[in-house]
């Protein structure tokens, strides 16, 4: 946390100094935004099925400003899935999802899930779900605090064009920490993995700890930091913190995850969750009120 951000959660309502946050981070964060090569758009006909994994539990005051972006920016692609995890928010996501996002949902591009029974978040269990009910080739995960910039799918296809599909890429250039959990690779590699290892604390490290795993697993690490894919929107220590059923802080917590994971590598566990309902919980797709089967 930043000295300027301590200082303005002391003295200032949340409400206010998230407000403050999303406009330094909308309007006074700038970005390089260079042109894609050419290479990118071609071949049509070899385009690989990509999802986009988002989960949220209470945090629709990021959603409303990324998830129509994501969409808009990336449809011209054409084999492309938003997965949208609704993971028992408070806040009125569900009735805002169906107010604002039916037209993408009616045209198949956003695939929206409604889990009631959560009561706290925990990243790994929510973003293996996410990722779980995914159909497309290729995985992506997306916390719903980014953005994803505009034709990312056709560079992520380019991407695996270039380097092959034993590949795990992330997306990250100092100083945009807030898109570290951008991470990418085959769902079959994800599932092969067992996703985020869901014996993990509720939050941190989670990310990390895949990543780790898929590169002693043999896959090729690449770190991409083309800036046209990095903008997020900032969140405080107090918002990673809250709603996680536990009263340490997320700092805590991601410490003693990366001392599990350490452990796990050090003894050779590369795959986490070998149950097989690893990453499954009831869900209602859409505004069903049958549960979904997957």
């Amino acid at each position: 946390m930043s000295a300027l951000t301590l200082v303005l959660s002391k003295v200032i309502p949340e409400r206010w100094e998230r407000g403050l946050r999303n406009f330094r981070d909308q309007h006074l964060r700038f970005y390089k935004i260079e042109k894609l090569p050419s290479e990118v758009y071609a071949d049509p006909n070899n385009r690989r099925s990509i999802s986009f994994c988002t989960n949220c539990k209470n945090r629709l005051y990021h959603l409303c400003h990324t998830v129509e972006e994501n969409i808009k920016a990336n449809q011209s692609y054409g084999k492309v899935e938003f997965v949208l995890v609704n993971y028992n928010s408070q806040d009125g996501m569900h009735e805002w999802v169906r107010k604002n996002l039916l037209q993408y949902i009616e045209s198949g591009i956003l695939n929206y899930y409604y889990a009631s029974e959560p009561l706290h978040y925990h990243a790994s269990k929510a973003k293996n779900l996410a990722h779980r009910l995914a159909t497309g080739d290729i995985v992506c995960n997306l916390d719903g605090d980014n953005f994803t910039g505009k034709d990312f799918a056709f560079y992520i296809n380019y991407l695996f064009g270039k380097f092959g599909d034993e590949i795990i890429l992330q997306f990250k250039k100092a100083p945009y920490w807030g898109t570290e959990g951008r991470i990418v690779l085959s769902r079959k590699n994800f599932e092969k993995l067992g996703g985020y290892d869901e014996s993990f604390y509720p939050t941190g490290h989670q990310d990390h700890d895949l990543m780790d795993r898929a590169k002693a697993y043999g896959l090729s690490y690449q770190n991409i930091t083309i800036e046209n894919f990095l903008r997020y929107l900032s969140n405080s220590t107090k918002e990673k913190s809250t709603g996680l059923g536990m009263e340490q802080d997320y700092y805590t917590l991601r410490n003693l995850n990366r001392v599990k994971s350490a452990e796990n590598l050090a003894t050779g566990k590369l795959t986490v969750n070998t149950d097989h309902e690893w990453g499954k919980i009831k869900v209602f797709k859409n505004f069903s009120k049958e549960p979904y089967s997957f």
